[in-house]
């Protein structure tokens, strides 16, 4: 290059870059983090370096989705994790003669598939004392081979032999039905019938879960076996007759403590409440309706726990 003009390029670059001042980011960075007014913001597609980095993000997302699409392990069950979760199944008691679902919350491994774990910690779930049961565990009328897949609203069971009939009566198949019904719709919102099937064969009918199963009375807070400090507020929701619900918190068999209080009634479930003092022990809290017509037990629910 000619020294004359290779001089007056070096001068001209130099007068340039000396005319620049950048601004004191940092202390603009600072000023933001702060809490101090931000600066009104250019959009980043007018940039030609971010419209080049927005194209490689793009490009990257589409990859990476066509990577999940063609996964070959897409279509393998999912397996059991070091992870749990906490799930919602339903449990059967029966209060004044009648049969009600009761939710229960039990943890289970966590394979990723919500439905797919509810669905199997409801045939693993050992129903909470005595006056609970449940048809799926074992799973009567179903073999023993598992749940393989749920998929919206059906549910597929493996083949495999061993099947239980446990001598079911129509409401106790009515009864694991509405538990399964529930525990889909719980996991995922899923309000259309839920089919249950075996192999390709439809096992149970089509089947939506109905208020009317859920029982007129649940205890929801504490939980079962529960640690809590006094006060202890025991709350849950109710639908009965003029939203009438009645307390007690008995200790070693005796009660300590009763009262009545307000929920829901006409078919509209609603919440109540009551808070009690109680001394350090062990506890059971009990809330129920009387049936106005035969002067028994309607409905009930309760929960034991623990005052530190």
């Amino acid at each position: 290059m000619n020294d004359k003009l290779e001089t007056e390029l070096r001068s001209a670059i130099r007068t340039q870059a000396e005319s620049v001042h950048p601004a004191d980011r940092l202390g603009a960075i600072r000023a933001r983090t702060q809490g101090g007014s931000a600066p009104a913001r250019t959009s980043w597609w007018n940039r030609p370096w971010a419209l080049a980095a927005g194209a490689g993000l793009i490009t990257a997302s589409v990859i990476t989705a066509a990577v999940v699409l063609v996964d070959p392990s897409a279509d393998e069950p999912p397996v059991a994790g070091d992870d749990q979760r906490e799930v919602t199944v339903y449990e059967v008691g029966e209060v004044g003669g009648r049969a009600w679902l009761f939710p229960e919350q039990v943890a289970t491994d966590d394979t990723g598939d919500t439905a797919l774990d509810a669905v199997r910690a409801l045939l693993e779930h050992e129903p909470t004392g005595d006056a609970r049961s449940s048809s799926w565990n074992p799973p009567c009328g179903f073999p023993n081979g598992g749940v393989q897949s749920v998929d919206g609203g059906v549910v597929t069971f493996a083949e495999a032999g061993g099947v239980r009939t446990c001598g079911l009566t129509d409401v106790g198949y009515q009864m694991q039905r509405q538990q399964l019904a529930w525990t889909v719709r719980t996991a995922t919102g899923w309000t259309a019938p839920v089919r249950a099937i075996v192999g390709e064969e439809p096992s149970l009918p089509p089947t939506m879960a109905d208020e009317a199963a859920i029982s007129p009375i649940i205890i929801e807070t504490p939980t079962d076996e529960a640690t809590v400090s006094s006060p202890v507020t025991i709350s849950g929701a109710s639908d009965t007759f003029e939203a009438n619900v009645v307390w007690e918190v008995l200790q070693d068999g005796r009660v300590v403590e009763d009262g009545f209080t307000m929920g829901g009634t006409m078919g509209e479930r609603a919440s109540f409440e009551f808070t009690v003092d109680l001394e350090p022990g062990n506890y059971t809290a009990r809330a129920y309706a009387e049936d106005m017509e035969t002067g028994g037990l309607f409905a009930e629910d309760t929960v034991t726990f623990t005052v530190e």
